[in-house]
């Protein structure tokens, strides 16, 4: 892939993974903490009614967003596919696939939660719980990236590479290869 088209679609892709994860959980906290709160006065039915109106909608905030993070989650896996198949990436991986493991159960409650016409039983604790697998996933993903800047940090016999493995230098490339044009204007000290 050239630079110019991996510049524009890697930062896009993390972009839209961001933007859909921000939607479904930032949908969530509304279904939890606001619309109880804005819906108590009215009568049980009333309560019903916008309840259900506010399901239909984020129904397709959940599906949107769902598509969006496997796409961009797809762009991304395949992008550090090779780095995790190296022995040094081996811890990386592991919180990688937990992070695309558990938020695979999130999305799928997320779907579940959505899917028909009168909400599961129970529909607030199933929420309560999807909104804590979202959060860990949430960790789980700042976690690999933070471990895969980590190994970018740290070098390995004598060369950094980045961690997808586009970038790369070698430490005794980093020397002058000229010398100065000019000599120095102040002389040594007797």
């Amino acid at each position: 892939m050239p630079y110019w088209l991996y510049d524009i679609v890697y930062p896009l892709s993390r972009w839209l993974h961001v933007v859909c994860t921000t939607l479904i959980v930032g949908g969530t906290l509304f279904f939890e903490l606001v619309l109880p709160i804005a819906i108590e006065d009215l009568k049980r039915e009333q309560q019903l009614y916008v309840f259900a109106r506010a399901r239909l909608v984020f129904r397709w905030v959940v599906w949107i967003g769902v598509a969006g993070l496997l796409i961009s989650g797809a762009a991304s896996l395949y992008r550090m596919w090779k780095p995790y198949q190296l022995e040094e990436f081996g811890y990386v991986s592991g919180w990688a696939f937990a992070h695309v493991g558990l938020g695979a159960i999130g999305m799928i409650v997320g779907l579940l939660l959505t899917i028909g016409r009168e909400p599961p039983e129970n529909p607030v604790r199933w929420m309560r719980l999807n909104l804590v697998v979202l959060l860990v996933v949430i960790f789980l993903g700042s976690a690999t990236r933070h471990f895969q800047l980590r190994l970018n940090e740290q070098p390995s016999g004598g060369r950094r590479t980045n961690a997808d493995g586009w970038l790369g230098f070698d430490r005794s490339s980093t020397q002058p290869t000229t010398k100065p044009a000019t000599n120095p204007t102040t002389r040594p000290a007797p």
